[in-house]
């Protein structure tokens, strides 16, 4: 069963909430070794496990073995119940000794349930009298994120970044064990150690948390230079079509897309509550308008509407997608160059015209920001990217020189970006964190 959850698990997990791990190297292979954490949300134990290579036994609340088929599913994966009120614990107790004594690992959540949002405080000193009782190490764990993810009394998980690590082993020497083994300020002292741990991360994950959180509820943005960009190219369609004699005729094409757009510009100035879902819809508005426009917007300036579309959307879409775990400031790059790639393909394929030509521009550009930003999931990115471009062109049979122009503009946009655009959100992000470091102090 374990190995199977890992086996979907693992991938199912980076894909969905974009996990790290750092420090697994800190658990032991083998021996008796305690697995403590803060406990932000549902998804702990499973987050806990699924880089680990030993079965992990959980301590779980007695109470969710009574949900029928949760109840089987958790004790399959090594969970045993335990009863937390208070004076109640003891059969638990027990079983969690004899787990460490059979030399096995054991997770364990020491607050003894879901965590509030703030760093830990005074924690339950089971956990010492256990590792002073059998011997064994303790490796602190701090979950960052997870609340976020799936936050107190929400039904279901939403998507959000998760860095789990697990801290250097805390091993209590057999001296003080058997001078101080009773001793129930010993006992708190060795949890401090515990919480101490957890804390110096779980300070910096709660401050960003509270920092996004915050980000969500400002007012939105006003216009921005890139939004610009539909209005740009209505006019230069309207001078191309008037020139021809047939802008009455393509009147529609051009302008019913930018201008529902701008209108919703307003509306969100205007009308729209600042929230998480306003927010990510005006990021990715640019993107939505591009594919609803392309088709009318290029039969009215008279140029390839392109082939292979299907994989073109399908390539940008899966490329869009991890960029909802990228923060502000890199997804605002990346719109801002998807957008210049675009529009400057247009203006490209008014002089050498070419069926491939925006999706080699776009799709070249996605490669080179992916591998130059390092953003979350790049090296799917890249390849996916780089797939799409080989399929079109081998089933189309379109490789000419031309190509080369359309390759070059994604390289350039990427170049404007970090000369005169880069400096500009590196500015802003640098000021958000202090904003945030002393707002924290």
């Amino acid at each position: 069963m374990n190995f199977f959850l890992k086996l979907i698990g693992r991938p199912l997990f980076r894909l969905l909430f974009s996990v790290e791990y750092y420090g697994v190297e800190n658990i032991p292979g083998e021996g008796a070794v305690i697995l403590a954490g803060n406990h932000p949300s549902y998804l702990d134990p499973v987050l806990v496990g699924l880089p680990v290579e030993r079965t992990i036994y959980f301590m779980a609340w007695d109470a969710l073995f009574k949900v029928p088929l949760l109840g089987w599913f958790i004790r399959k994966l090594g969970a045993f119940p335990v009863d937390i009120r208070k004076g109640k614990g003891e059969s638990a107790y027990r079983e969690a000794v004899r787990v460490l004594r059979e030399g096995l690992a054991l997770g364990i959540f020491p607050e003894g349930q879901r965590s509030e949002q703030g760093p830990m405080g005074e924690l339950r000193t089971g956990v010492a009298r256990m590792a002073i009782e059998t011997g064994a190490t303790i490796v602190p764990i701090t979950i960052g994120g997870a609340s976020r993810a799936w936050p107190k009394w929400r039904l279901l998980p939403k998507p959000a970044k998760i860095i789990v690590r697990y801290h250097a082993p805390i091993v209590i020497a057999e001296e003080e064990c058997a001078l101080r083994g009773d001793d129930k300020e010993f006992h708190r002292e060795v949890m401090q150690r515990v919480a101490e741990a957890i804390n110096r991360s779980l300070s910096a994950a709660l401050r960003e948390d509270a920092s996004i959180e915050k980000w969500y509820t400002r007012p939105p943005s006003h216009i921005r230079s890139y939004e610009w960009s539909p209005l740009i190219a209505g006019i230069v369609a309207t001078i191309i079509t008037a020139a021809r004699s047939n802008f009455l005729e393509h009147a529609p094409r051009i302008w019913i897309a930018p201008v529902v757009y701008f209108l919703y510009l307003m509306a969100d100035l205007a009308l729209i509550k600042p929230s998480r879902l306003a927010k990510w819809a005006r990021n990715s508005m640019p993107v939505w308008l591009i594919l609803a426009w392309h088709y009318p917007l290029t039969r009215a300036i008279e140029v390839p509407a392109g082939e292979m579309n299907y994989i073109f959307v399908g390539a940008v879409l899966a490329a869009f997608f991890p960029f909802f775990y990228e923060n502000y400031f890199t997804l605002q790059k990346f719109v801002r160059g998807l957008v210049a790639s675009y529009y400057f393909s247009l203006a490209l394929m008014l002089g050498w015209p070419h069926p491939l030509g925006t999706f080699i521009a776009v799709a070249s550009f996605i490669i080179v920001f992916s591998l130059w930003q390092r953003t979350i999931y790049y090296p799917a990115t890249v390849a996916v990217m780089a797939a799409a471009i080989a399929v079109s062109i081998y089933l189309t049979h379109s490789a000419s020189r031309e190509l080369i122009l359309f390759t070059a503009l994604g390289a350039l946009v990427l170049a404007y970006l970090q000369t005169f655009v880069g400096a500009a959100y590196d500015i802003r992000r640098a000021g958000s964190i202090s904003m945030q470091r002393s707002e924290a102090e």
